[in-house]
């Protein structure tokens, strides 16, 4: 049927997109799935709230549920004066072992204003 297409081609896609695009997903030939979701948007938060204690902390799956991309926005003192390459250098370093299992990182970062 025309809805059981669109079904098969819809998880084809985002089994594609576990399996070939991330690294680890390629290397164990199995789908990131399985580990991705809230628990990896709480995996992530969880580093990030240790190393920088952020005052605004958002970590956010934008790979379909299958934990391969995700859109992170964090404000931290620590991240006061340092230049913003040097800020994403720093989220990266903290979040070295989980960029492992990634196909890609959207990172925003910012110091809190002083108000």
């Amino acid at each position: 049927s025309k809805e059981m297409a669109t079904v098969g081609a819809t998880f084809a896609k985002i089994f594609q997109s576990c399996v070939w695009r991330a690294p680890l997903a390629r290397a164990t030939g199995r789908c990131l799935c399985e580990q991705a979701g809230a628990n990896g948007e709480q995996r992530l938060a969880a580093v990030l709230r240790e190393k920088f204690q952020p005052t605004k902390l958002e970590v956010q799956d934008i790979s379909g549920g299958c934990g391969s991309m995700y859109n992170i926005f964090i404000e931290s003192n620590a991240f006061s004066g340092h230049r913003t390459v040097q800020q994403h250098r720093m989220v990266n370093k903290a979040l070295s072992e989980e960029i492992k299992a990634m196909h890609g990182l959207r990172i925003t970062t910012a110091v809190p204003s002083s108000s």
